[in-house]
């Protein structure tokens, strides 16, 4: 079973599959609680997203860890105007997940149990598999695909023979600042600590209101931003073959986000979230970050639709309005 699992993986774009002993990841608990008592105000996001360092609590007779890592590239950094940018890991990511869950497949049909992309932290645990090191912006990088891969877990209680691999270090970067001195928000601290709620992307997932530093900072960006990876010399070969951007990917149309967002919105966001997965479709949020693009983009015939939206029931949503209309009438 275990080398079927193996020729699957490869089938699905799982480059690489690993399977590790049942652990706990002490390491990275302490490095929470290192961000936490660094920035006492995350705290209440290292405990939304859930995750936990111990197996046990996920299942309790599980024998076995099954890492695995979908590489993806890139896509090209220049959107065709009037549509916002998105990064390409999450498109990537729910490829990565359907192939994971097939895999999973294969464990259930045998008898054994299974879960699939587990709370753990899935970065620490590809680590502990040999598959990489981490850079100074926390990421961790594979010595052939770089930073651009999703990483997926399973917890099985099968027991395999375990792939015993051991990292050699935990960074490379030596005395590269170059994440560290051109991330737009300062985000990445020393030692590979990122502050969550300095991160661009922190604010495009949280319900939190995005401040205004970091709504101009935002640029064209919708969801994610990769100005670390793309700076990253170990990136280089990776960055050198962008994918173009061809239709599929043109889904953040500015205009008619800001058109459906009294109605319509919810069904529009459904198709986005074929793409990008549901969990990053949430209107509000779309239209939030749609609005900010409109802002920070130059083009005056948004302002009408903006205008529009000041009439919006929610607050914030007329906040961010109000922002973009005066950023575009030159107010700011």
């Amino acid at each position: 079973m275990q080398e079927n699992i193996r020729i699957k993986a490869k089938e699905l774009n799982l480059k690489e599959i690993r399977f590790l002993p049942v652990q706990t990841f002490p390491i990275w608990e302490e490095g929470i609680l290192v961000r936490k008592k660094l920035k006492p105000t995350t705290s209440n996001y290292w405990e939304s997203i859930r995750l936990t360092g111990n197996v046990e609590e996920i299942m309790e007779n599980a024998n076995t860890i099954i890492v695995a890592i979908n590489p993806y590239k890139p896509f090209h950094q220049i959107f065709p105007e009037g549509y916002g940018k998105y990064s390409a890991h999450y498109e990537a990511y729910p490829k990565g997940r359907a192939a994971i869950i097939k895999l999973g497949r294969i464990l259930t049909e045998q008898g054994y149990n299974a879960v699939i992309d587990t709370p753990l932290p899935a970065k620490q645990i590809a680590y502990k598999a040999g598959l990489g090191l981490f850079g100074k912006n926390g990421l961790l990088y594979h010595p052939t695909y770089g930073s651009y891969i999703t990483i997926h877990t399973i917890i099985t209680d099968a027991a395999f023979k375990y792939d015993g691999i051991e990292p050699e270090g935990i960074s490379d970067c030596g005395n590269c600042r170059l994440c560290i001195e051109n991330c737009p928000m300062q985000a990445i601290g020393d030692r590979g600590i990122v502050y969550a709620d300095k991160c661009l992307r922190y604010y495009m997932f949280s319900s939190a209101a995005i401040p205004i530093k970091a709504r101009e900072k935002m640029g064209m960006r919708m969801l994610g931003c990769e100005d670390c990876q793309f700076l990253c010399p170990k990136n280089k070969n990776i960055i050198k073959h962008p994918i173009l951007t061809e239709k599929n990917q043109l889904i953040f149309n500015i205009s008619e986000i800001l058109k459906l967002s009294f109605t319509g919105l919810k069904k529009h966001c459904e198709s986005i979230g074929s793409v990008i997965g549901k969990n990053y479709a949430k209107p509000t949020k779309i239209l939030s970050m749609a609005i900010i693009a409109a802002g920070n983009s130059g083009n005056i015939s948004y302002i009408p639709l903006l205008k529009q939206l000041m009439n919006h029931p929610n607050p914030t949503i007329r906040d961010y309005s109000s922002w973009a209309i005066n950023m575009l009438e030159g107010k700011f």
